[in-house]
């Protein structure tokens, strides 16, 4: 008995140990990052469409939207798109065109499929509308500021680069549970993404931007490559590395606006986030439980009965986590959000490996109303499909 909770105290203390190894890394990643000169090319600003998948009507969609439209930036177009008619976000871009009548703004209402992901289909569908060669895919709750387009399509300019994408922040918190939700962005995910850039270089997208030229999407077969995955945004990025494409994260970083939502609402959104991480990067997935820190100390703190040493390790893991979230999140990201409501940390860094279990113990997700299993090679199949 003795030697197996001696077992358990040794393995829980190479856990946390691992996830203080972690939070050190991310600390490095981040100042080499922020360090590092932002790419930029001035040599031009040549026309570029922004593509924009709706489906809904999103929380702020008049800011959002009307942020697109006021870039300082010389020609551009922008392509919304939905597949119903009824779509409750067509009356939203029917008042932006009003609002904004020199704008080039295109709206295509197209029904068709091309596979599982609708999101894609829609993408697909907008594609014969864009005018330009140079191309940005932007979710439709990203908020951007006016020098967006200067800096991430003067990025993209720069010999040798294939994609562009960006980190983010949210824009507020509207309540609590959205708050929660914020703080895993940036103290939570931003790391983890950081810490990926410095250790094996951008092989994937994030969805807050995505800019390509035309010819790069069509080297990897258009979006028909992405049809039947749920994580189209990390495939388009990884399926551009894997052509010999390179991926490069920008400094410029956006916002994401978050609607108010209820507690269970965001978990389950965010296991449908886990459960796609995990059939997109299995092995980094299974990694994650190096990083929950605060929840490992706070085990080991009860395992061993709150000896003065769990209580010592306990401290310095929380401290070291508390660091890096503030150092990552507050100082170089920026994040109002994670400032403001910087005392629900340790409720997030609790509910995260919460999250992260049922992202490993279901394999079914629900997506604007329908229900997909989530086979091994990321790609989704309706239930009740082969």
């Amino acid at each position: 008995m003795h030697a197996f909770m001696f077992t358990i105290k040794l393995l829980f203390v190479g856990l946390i140990l691992s996830a203080d190894a972690f939070y050190i890394l991310c600390v490095v990643a981040a100042i080499k990052f922020f360090r590092e000169p932002a790419i930029e090319e001035d040599g031009g600003e040549p026309p570029v469409t922004i593509l924009v998948p709706l489906h809904g009507a999103d929380f702020q969609a008049d800011e959002t939207y009307g942020a697109l439209c006021s870039q300082d930036y010389g020609e551009y177009q922008i392509v919304f798109g939905v597949r119903d008619k009824d779509d409750p976000s067509v009356p939203i871009v029917r008042r932006l065109m009003d609002r904004f009548p020199a704008r080039d703004i295109h709206l295509v209402i197209c029904p068709d499929t091309i596979g599982e992901n609708l999101k894609v289909s829609n993408l697909q569908n907008m594609l014969a509308a864009a005018k330009h060669e140079y191309l940005i895919i932007v979710d439709s709750d990203i908020l951007v500021g006016k020098q967006y387009l200067h800096s991430i399509v003067g990025a993209l300019c720069r010999q040798g680069v294939s994609l562009i994408t960006c980190l983010y922040r949210p824009a507020g918190a509207p309540n609590i549970v959205a708050a929660l939700e914020g703080i895993g962005i940036t103290a939570e995910f931003a790391p983890g993404v950081l810490c990926a850039w410095l250790l094996e270089g951008m092989t994937f997208a994030l969805g807050s931007t995505i800019a390509l030229k035309r010819e790069t999407l069509l080297g990897i077969e258009g979006f028909k490559s992405l049809a039947n995955y749920l994580a189209d945004d990390y495939m388009l990025g990884n399926l551009v590395f894997r052509n010999g494409g390179e991926v490069y994260l920008a400094r410029h970083v956006v916002e994401t606006t978050l609607a108010p939502t209820k507690f269970l609402t965001m978990i389950k959104h965010q296991a449908r986030w886990a459960r796609s991480m995990r059939m997109s990067r299995p092995f980094g997935y299974l990694g994650l439980v190096l990083t929950y820190g605060t929840a490992l100390a706070l085990l080991n703190a009860a395992v061993d009965r709150c000896s003065l040493q769990s209580l010592f390790l306990l401290g310095s893991t929380v401290g070291m986590r508390f660091g890096m979230a503030w150092l990552i999140g507050v100082h170089w990201l920026k994040d109002g959000v994670l400032k403001q409501y910087f005392w629900l940390l340790p409720v997030r860094d609790v509910l995260s490996p919460v999250i992260w279990v049922l992202g490993l113990v279901r394999k079914r997700v629900e997506w604007r109303g329908r229900t997909f299993k989530v086979l091994r090679d990321g790609k989704m199949a309706a239930v009740g499909e082969n």
